[in-house]
């Protein structure tokens, strides 16, 4: 039985990782959803993978429109995280990830879920690589 839910433990708050997250982080795109990660230290969190979710004001002006696209982001990581944790379980690996959204029009939250596993598993294979590149 999976455990559907999106505890504030798991939620990117430390401004130290955030900076260097943009600053040294590699990314992939599942266009309209775009993800920066970053492995962390094992002993710095408590979390498999904490997440931050952004959306420019830049593409949606009002604030109803950036949080209706942010709820449907995190529906959708929340119901698929599953992916992500097991495979960072298995390897002992902790992550920090931030989700942009970079499109200016609303997509439906079924459109969502199925960018998020797409992103999600390119997380994974891209974080192999990298890892299987510095051995």
């Amino acid at each position: 039985m999976h455990k559907y839910t999106f505890p504030l433990k798991e939620h990117l708050k430390s401004k130290s990782t955030i900076d260097r997250l943009y600053s040294t982080g590699a990314s992939v795109t599942a266009y309209p959803l775009r993800a920066v990660f970053i492995e962390v230290p094992a002993d710095t969190q408590e979390a498999t993978a904490t997440i931050l979710i952004s959306v420019a004001k830049k593409r949606f002006r009002h604030a109803v429109d950036r949080n209706l696209v942010k709820r449907r982001i995190r529906e959708a990581y929340r119901l698929n995280k599953e992916i992500l944790t097991t495979h960072l379980n298995s390897q002992e690996k902790k992550m920090a990830v931030a989700i942009l959204y970079i499109d200016t029009r609303h997509n439906s939250t079924e459109f969502l879920k199925k960018k998020m596993v797409k992103m999600l598993n390119a997380i994974i294979e891209k974080n192999d690589k990298q890892c299987a590149d510095s051995l």
